[in-house]
């Protein structure tokens, strides 16, 4: 026996492999690969505002790189964040809503849960980059495209709503 005392090894340097964002990428991904998009019922009207549809596989792809690099610096312990709990809270569920989107809007063919989706996705990014900003505002600023991209895509998804019938919830359109 010895009689020095014991103190714990320095905790190890936050580090992130490679393959640890793009496996969370594939799982948040996976029901997009499977329902591959398209109309979501017959009957179903873009709207004027949408643009082409190339463009939402090569925005989403960017956007889901930032945010991963943002939740990343988020996660870094070595960053004093006050909210972090909170703001890891809240990037779960814009994450649980972007993973669920195509469910809801191809598969289950409702343009008001596909709008709400996209609104409450904007809030809840708004919200992130406001709180996080007051502790590290690299993190609010690669974020910020998502917040440009949701607001525009807002208002995209709530045309649409209204343009079209919800098959889901059995609603006509409501402007035609």
């Amino acid at each position: 026996m010895s009689d020095a005392t014991y103190t714990a090894p320095p905790p190890a340097p936050f580090r992130v492999r490679w393959w640890q964002p793009l496996l969370f990428w594939v799982i948040v991904n996976a029901w997009g690969f499977v329902e591959r998009g398209g109309q979501p019922f017959a009957g179903h009207h873009p709207s004027s505002l949408q643009p082409p549809g190339w463009v939402f596989p090569v925005m989403w792809f960017t956007l889901n790189v930032f945010q991963i690099w943002g939740d990343i610096r988020l996660i870094d312990p070595a960053r004093r964040i006050r909210s972090r709990g909170l703001l890891i809270g809240l990037q779960a569920v814009t994450w649980a809503i972007y993973a669920t989107f195509s469910l809801v809007y191809f598969t289950l063919g409702s343009s008001i849960l596909a709008a709400a989706w996209t609104v409450c996705f904007f809030v809840i990014t708004s919200i992130c980059i406001a709180l996080v900003a007051r502790d590290d505002r690299s993190i609010a600023l690669i974020w910020a495209p998502l917040i440009l991209w949701t607001g525009f895509a807002s208002v995209v998804g709530i045309h649409n709503a209204l343009i079209n019938p919800d098959p889901l919830f059995g609603t006509p359109a409501l402007w035609r």
